[in-house]
């Protein structure tokens, strides 16, 4: 009998010590806070928006975690310069988190896969691609640093970039450039948008001089931006300068000032 009894009573003990564990398990899991601000990363969509020159696809993901519905949409280009590389390192620290809530984001890493490959400004048919866009388009020398190319939007790249504008219908672009360190005026715009960018990543918001252009006419003609914001009145594009280098911390900041800008409907 005292066998059975203590048997009894140990079985009882141990039910007893499953249920309260099986109570406080059940209580952390329902306690425990979820962080639903920042999805993972990656795209929730991709589309082709066009080819290069040499048939290499133009992609553009929009950031996992994207709403449709929101206010603004926010569109970045991380390279139209094919030595020009280091806006394609912001697309990849975009894109390794999602986007916040009430965001729509979209993504460009390569406007210009065949003058990557090569490492040179211009695509395979040697042409400036940020010269060659239908607004302003000026002809120029063939054997011009920034030859604008035998007509307008004469180069698939161009309509690629145009193509992309016209699907995702963005109200705030922001495309990479290098050397200058700087955030370009948007043609056409207030600076709200640059002057915000500057405060959040502390790169200064000024005016490029056309002297800078690389034009004969030392003035910006053809250009992504200009011709952007001359045909979407919803939209202003403008231009991101980074240095020679940059560093990731600046690359890590400058990704954040982005998806700050892109839940701001202030701007």
């Amino acid at each position: 009998m005292r066998l059975k009894f203590w048997i009894i009573l140990i079985e009882g003990t141990l039910l007893l010590i499953a249920a309260v564990g099986i109570f406080l398990a059940v209580k952390v899991w329902r306690s425990e806070p979820v962080d639903t601000t920042l999805p993972v990363g990656g795209c929730q969509t991709t589309i082709s928006v066009g080819t290069s020159v040499e048939g290499i696809s133009i992609e553009a993901c929009q950031l996992n975690g994207s709403n449709i519905e929101a206010k603004n949409t926010l569109l970045v280009i991380g390279t139209i310069h094919g030595d020009e590389p280091d806006g394609q390192r912001v697309i990849d620290e975009l894109v390794s988190s999602g986007a916040p809530a009430d965001t729509n984001i979209w993504l460009i890493s390569d406007g210009n896969p065949d003058g990557s490959k090569l490492a040179t400004r211009k695509n395979a048919n040697e042409v400036d691609i940020n010269r060659n866009f239908p607004v302003r388009w000026v002809a120029s020398d063939p054997t011009a640093r920034t030859y604008s190319g035998p007509s307008p939007a004469s180069e698939p790249e161009t309509l690629a970039l145009m193509n992309a504008v016209d699907t995702i219908k963005p109200t705030r672009v922001v495309v990479f450039h290098q050397p200058y360190e700087q955030i370009d005026c948007p043609p056409e715009r207030p600076a709200k948008i640059s002057d915000r960018l500057s405060q959040l990543t502390g790169y200064k918001s000024e005016c490029i001089p056309g002297e800078k252009s690389g034009s004969p006419t030392n003035t910006y003609t053809g250009t992504f931006t200009i011709w952007t914001n001359s045909t979407f009145p919803d939209a202003t594009a403008v231009t991101f300068e980074l240095g020679i280098t940059t560093a990731q911390t600046q690359i890590e900041t400058i990704a954040k000032a982005l998806k700050v800008l892109a839940a701001d409907p202030s701007n």
